[in-house]
């Protein structure tokens, strides 16, 4: 039964390999600007918060295969050639960072706001204070959702399948369309995605663990 799994598995590890790659990349970049823009939501003005407010608004609004979609099509739209990969892999950045954004800027502000106060008193800056003493509490308050958010993240990067983006998922249908084993293939790739994201979810629960016994 599970024979064509078998002789298929070397070729669905390759479409992994690129899944991990492309999730990492995603994972990492979408965090890093979200981090940045979620800071940026607490040191700015009110223009700056509206904006960014907005952009969360409509990101968090729309499913992302939407966006994906979006962004596939958009560089075509505008006259450029962009390579598949870069163009869906933007459009996931974009999509991640809009909730690390709000998962950033929402840890911030449950930082006691009597610590700020009491660093103005003391003649800190805005920055030094968002640097010094309010990061450094969100970031423990942070990694719990971050962690979930990109384990979101690493399973929707099966959706670039849809686009014709090759990668696990893409590689499983062109197994399936050559075998006809839907249930084998799709176990296997099953199996793949949970050994991929099971260590993630084991490290996400042991970090809100640790943060309420902490808090």
């Amino acid at each position: 039964m599970l024979d064509v799994l078998i002789s298929s598995l070397p070729y669905l590890l390759q479409g992994a390999w690129i899944t991990l790659q492309l999730a990492f990349v995603v994972v990492t970049a979408g965090t890093l600007l979200g981090v940045a823009i979620g800071v940026l939501a607490n040191l700015g003005g009110r223009l700056v918060r509206s904006l960014i407010t907005l952009y969360v608004f409509v990101l968090r609004g729309i499913p992302i295969i939407v966006i994906m979609l979006l962004g596939y099509y958009i560089f075509p739209f505008l006259g450029y050639r962009v390579n598949p990969y870069i163009a869906v892999g933007t459009a996931q950045i974009i999509y991640v960072a809009a909730f690390v954004t709000e998962i950033v800027r929402s840890s911030i502000l449950s930082v006691p706001q009597g610590q700020t106060a009491a660093a103005k008193s003391l003649g800190m800056r805005r920055f030094a204070i968002v640097r010094e003493i309010l990061l450094p509490q969100a970031t423990r308050i942070a990694i719990p959702p971050l962690l979930n958010n990109a384990l979101t993240a690493i399973k929707q990067t099966s959706y670039v399948s849809i686009v014709g983006v090759w990668e696990l998922t893409y590689a499983a249908r062109e197994v399936v369309e050559r075998t006809l084993a839907s249930f084998q293939i799709f176990l296997g790739v099953m199996a793949i995605y949970f050994l991929i994201c099971y260590p993630l979810s084991l490290l996400a629960q042991w970090s809100e663990r640790r943060t309420v016994v902490v808090n």
